[in-house]
């Protein structure tokens, strides 16, 4: 996989998970969170606008929890296709799941100005699933921490 295209523009045209609202590159009003792959760790950059505020100058906690499931997902997705030599763009519908479980901790409130980064890792391997450890990161300080498992089908 080349590492300076994202996952997400890697997927072939006709992959429905395109439209997803947290990354998916044709959904106009998405969040189009962008992952890569750095070894076993997976990596993705974010800025808000101002409408993803709560409280004035803060992001949303909703999207921080949208963001931390679709980093999470992309990062489980993108080891499993690497694993097995598969090719994101290749196939429409590559490989697909969903989210069985998710927790969030948020560690101090995340700056809205700030570009996020997400940082993701493969903490435990199932026979059908993927847990993932996510954390999001403004400023180099951890902002929100998340473990999400992945079904994969």
């Amino acid at each position: 996989m080349s590492d300076n295209i994202p996952l997400q523009d890697r997927l072939h045209p006709a992959a429905p998970i395109r439209n997803c609202y947290g990354c998916g590159a044709d959904n106009l009003r998405g969040l189009h969170l962008k992952s890569f792959l750095d070894g076993h760790e997976g990596v993705g950059k974010w800025k808000a606008e101002p409408h993803h505020c709560s409280y004035p100058g803060y992001l949303n906690g909703g999207v921080a929890c949208t963001l931390i499931d679709c980093h999470s997902a992309w990062t489980a997705f993108a080891l499993e296709c690497r694993d097995k030599g598969l090719d994101l763009g290749a196939d429409p519908e590559p490989g697909s799941g969903w989210t069985r479980a998710m927790s969030v901790e948020f560690v101090k409130a995340t700056p809205l100005e700030a570009e996020l980064t997400l940082r993701a890792s493969l903490i435990k391997k199932g026979r059908t699933s993927r847990t993932i450890a996510c954390s999001i990161y403004a400023n180099g300080e951890e902002c929100v921490r998340g473990e999400v498992t992945i079904v994969m089908k």
